[in-house]
């Protein structure tokens, strides 16, 4: 009894990445889940580099300080939003899914391996903290010349700055793709083969149907 009265612990964050299944049963035999909360989180270590309070004053120049960390603050808020809202639709299309598969995960259980399969995500942070403070250093002016801009940043390696910061991000995706198998099938109780099928299908519906929309309406 004890055990189900656990919430999940801040070392879950780590033990998912190489005990997923293990670590998933434990969150989902608990009270909370704290789902999404882990997407949150990961919406926020994503945006970490899309964050640059200059660039606002450059394009706002007469914006004061606070009312830019306002406007930060609140676009912080939308796109965490919009990930939330990206991970019930998920989950409403996982769960059916899954149950055709011979799974037995509930609606809540399937969101909540959902939004732990993205703590990769919150460990993306790794990278895109040195490629901020990469970012930081490049002097761009107000009016940039494109040209001389393009070339100071290539004589600072950084088209290899791109080349591993596009590495890295598929990478990432990758992984994320990984443990949501592992942590989909825990949760509907079968193997992370079918872990897999049953998030591929789930992630490329919502695309298939959204290009079959754009096919008709161009016709």
């Amino acid at each position: 009894m004890e055990n189900a009265q656990q919430s999940p612990r801040l070392a879950d964050l780590v033990t998912i990445l190489y005990r997923p299944r293990e670590t998933m049963r434990r969150i989902l035999d608990g009270r909370h889940r704290w789902s999404i909360a882990v997407v949150v989180l990961a919406f926020a270590c994503a945006s970490f580099t899309d964050i640059d309070t200059r660039g606002l004053g450059e394009v706002l120049p007469g914006m004061k300080l606070l009312p830019t960390l306002a406007l930060v603050t609140f676009s912080i808020i939308i796109g965490a939003l919009l990930w939330v809202i990206a991970l019930f639709i998920i989950t409403w299309i996982a769960t059916p899914i899954g149950r055709l598969l011979g799974g037995e995960g509930s609606m809540a259980d399937v969101r909540a391996a959902l939004g732990w399969g993205m703590v990769p995500i919150v460990w993306s942070v790794i990278y895109r903290i040195p490629v901020a403070i990469y970012v930081s250093r490049l002097q761009v002016m107000p009016k940039p010349n494109v040209r001389h801009v393009l070339l100071d940043f290539l004589s600072r390696g950084g088209c290899s700055v791109v080349v591993a910061f596009l590495v890295l991000q598929a990478a990432f995706a990758l992984w994320c793709i990984v443990i949501g198998s592992f942590t989909l099938g825990e949760a509907q109780r079968f193997s992370t083969q079918k872990g897999f099928v049953n998030l591929a299908i789930a992630l490329a519906l919502p695309l298939l149907v959204f290009f079959a929309a754009v096919f008709t309406f161009r016709r």
